[in-house]
């Protein structure tokens, strides 16, 4: 065999990174028009599946997360993709100027480099075109540059709230419950809490297929001796019974940070400056729990600092002192850090923790090492 001289080696190699490069190409496209084949990566939505998932967040051990000394409730994701399974709408739901996942899944350049990144393991682990499950597509969309999708309260945590500043006898049939009031309910995730907890649950939000998914969960598993009332209004305009309630607990909207929907009962279209905001919708919601609570009784929110709303928290507290409650307690909710490779600019748990802790403002978060906090804001009547 006669060597190859310099300018003939350059060549074999320029022509070797050709044919891989025309390979990698077809194993992407044969990966890109199966994914597409299959559709979009939803949750589940069979009952077997959805069945087995709330027996797993319902058996739960959830006071394993109740950290009393702290005053910290710790993380599990039992039930949270249960509770994403009602809502395939949020996949849509645009936050600020930040790309959704379906915008990134109907645009084909950006898909196709989504599932690079995990056929050559620039996105957690390398798998190859036939191992690439609908998790690892959700995970994908979920992180990818500039994109960042509506969060959902997990549900072990707020069983776990309802646990400790709800008073009810027993979970069992036919025993008394507290009577809780949910004012921005959301994707389901207090809901399914307050179910696994037993309490009588009443909640309002203006989104209609929120409303409309959270009906069907509660269809799916709530309780029959136990009292769930969903309103499709804004909790501005919900005038509870007078101390009818023993708890209420939310996180509200960021003012128009997500945009849940079109609806003119959105407050962040009723309301569309920040002060007017702040003043008819937040100051209301919180008069409003005032109304209904017990004395004695607390208002649990659950709020952070962010960029587009850097005083939220300390807002949050002088609104509710000035409606006539006291400030009691703080607790800390322990957030998720995602694991693996994670592209600056992509917003999903690591990003969204660095922003919120970004402007702390006055409330110091407890030093736990390697974990991060969101105050809940305790308030008694």
């Amino acid at each position: 065999m006669i060597p190859l001289g310099q300018k003939e080696q350059y060549q074999a190699i320029f022509i070797y990174m050709i044919v891989i490069d025309k390979d990698e190409n077809k194993v992407l496209d044969e990966a890109y028009n199966t994914i597409i084949n299959k559709g979009f990566p939803f949750y589940p939505t069979d009952r077997k599946w959805r069945d087995d998932t709330f027996n797993q967040l319902y058996n739960f051990k959830r006071d394993t997360l109740i950290d009393r000394k702290n005053k910290v409730i710790g993380q599990s994701a039992h039930g949270l993709n249960l509770a994403w399974s009602y809502m395939e709408h949020a996949w849509g739901i645009k936050c600020g100027k930040m790309r959704t996942p379906v915008e990134i899944w109907n645009d084909e350049e950006h898909l196709k480099k989504g599932i690079n990144k995990i056929l050559t393991g620039t996105f957690f682990k390398q798998k190859a075109a036939h191992q690439i499950t609908d998790s690892d597509m959700r995970s994908m969309l979920r992180r990818y540059t500039g994109t960042q999708m509506v969060s959902n309260f997990r549900p072990t945590a707020a069983a776990a709230l309802y646990d400790v500043f709800v008073d009810k006898e027993s979970p069992l049939e036919g025993t008394e419950a507290g009577t809780v009031w949910d004012p921005s309910m959301g994707y389901g995730g207090r809901l399914l809490g307050a179910i696994c907890a037993g309490v009588n649950y009443i909640g309002t939000d203006p989104c209609i297929p929120t409303y409309e998914g959270l009906e069907q969960i509660l269809e799916d598993y709530g309780h029959s001796y136990r009292s769930y009332t969903l309103l499709r209004q804004g909790s501005e305009t919900y005038i509870p019974e007078e101390n009818s309630l023993d708890f209420v607990f939310t996180s509200p909207p960021y003012f128009g940070w997500e945009a849940y929907g079109d609806e003119p009962e959105q407050s962040s279209i009723k309301f569309d400056t920040s002060d007017s905001w702040k003043e008819n919708f937040l100051r209301k919601t919180i008069e409003n729990a005032h109304k209904g609570l017990k004395t004695g009784k607390f208002l649990a929110l659950n709020v952070a600092n962010t960029k587009q709303y850097k005083t939220f928290e300390e807002d949050t507290v002088k609104l509710a002192i000035e409606s006539g409650f006291k400030h009691t307690d703080t607790w800390w909710l322990s957030l998720s850090t995602q694991q693996g490779k994670q592209e600056q600019g992509s917003l999903d748990g690591t990003t969204e923790v660095k922003q919120k802790q970004q402007y702390m403002g006055e409330f110091t978060r407890p030093d736990i090492a390697g974990r991060k906090f969101e105050p809940t804001f305790i308030f008694q009547k």
